[in-house]
């Protein structure tokens, strides 16, 4: 078995989704454990992988641990085992603190965001000195199956989940702040909804070649429409607050993290 899935909710069922569709893995070089019997039934179905039992999941070459950090506890006695190597999606738990609980210091964090659903995640990984180029190259695999991905040390792993995991939450209040002005001037609801989505995402794509001061520049003509709206923006503070919100969802990104310690 080259990898067994340990849970498998939102984030670890897009990952595994993703690496079928890229033929990173095969379906029969996957498993899928979980304590729970009638979930872990579930889950093979629905993914089309074998579901493990207590013995199998100690014969996997790597781990995938894909349950909420306050799971941990519970889990990690079950799938502990010292000749794997470790792939955790859990957040606020160190390397480190998951090396010491399942007797390997083979391990890879990784901090993908909900883009993953998508195939556009923006996924961090740091890993320990212990892990092999191959586990770290596995590691790579699974995720830039359903995105792109960026070695940071751990350390910077709090301000990552405060930009790329929390942002999409930001983005879609710009959104929802956007439509809500296209009803204000007019504009049906569906209307301004979709005109939002569909600004927001050719942005985006604009924004794979260009940096976003040249691109406002060249939008905010002098004496334009978008330059007043620029200025409108400024005066009520809105470069001001998303720098703000990220600041401090990373401060609780590290607070959450102390608390899992």
């Amino acid at each position: 078995m080259k990898l067994a899935i340990v849970g498998a909710g939102k984030m670890g069922g897009a990952v595994l989704t993703g690496a079928l569709k890229a033929k990173v893995l095969s379906a029969k070089d996957v498993g899928i454990y979980h304590p729970d019997a009638k979930r872990l039934a579930q889950l093979s179905e629905h993914y089309g992988v074998v579901g493990l039992d207590d013995d199998a999941i100690h014969h996997a070459e790597r781990v995938l641990i894909s349950v909420k950090p306050q799971y941990f506890d519970d889990v990690a006695p079950l799938i502990a085992q010292r000749n794997a190597s470790y792939i955790s999606l859990m957040a606020g738990v160190s390397a480190q603190t998951i090396a010491k609980r399942v007797g390997s210091n083979r391990v890879v964090r990784a901090m993908p965001n909900m883009g993953a659903r998508v195939g556009l995640s923006a996924t961090g990984l740091a890993s320990l000195p212990q892990a092999t180029a191959d586990d770290i190259k596995m590691a790579e695999k699974l995720f830039k199956a359903v995105g792109t991905v960026y070695h940071i040390p751990e350390s910077l792993f709090d301000p990552f989940t405060g930009i790329a995991g929390s942002g999409p939450a930001f983005a879609a209040i710009v959104a929802e702040a956007m439509a809500d002005g296209g009803v204000r001037v007019g504009f049906n609801r569906d209307v301004a909804r979709d005109l939002a989505r569909q600004v927001l995402l050719a942005t985006a794509t604009l924004l794979e070649t260009k940096n976003p001061a040249d691109l406002k520049d060249e939008v905010a003509s002098a004496g334009g429409t978008a330059i007043t709206g620029v200025k409108a923006l400024e005066r009520h503070g809105l470069r001001y607050a998303l720098i703000n919100a990220i600041e401090a969802a990373s401060e609780r990104a590290s607070e959450l993290s102390e608390e899992d310690a």
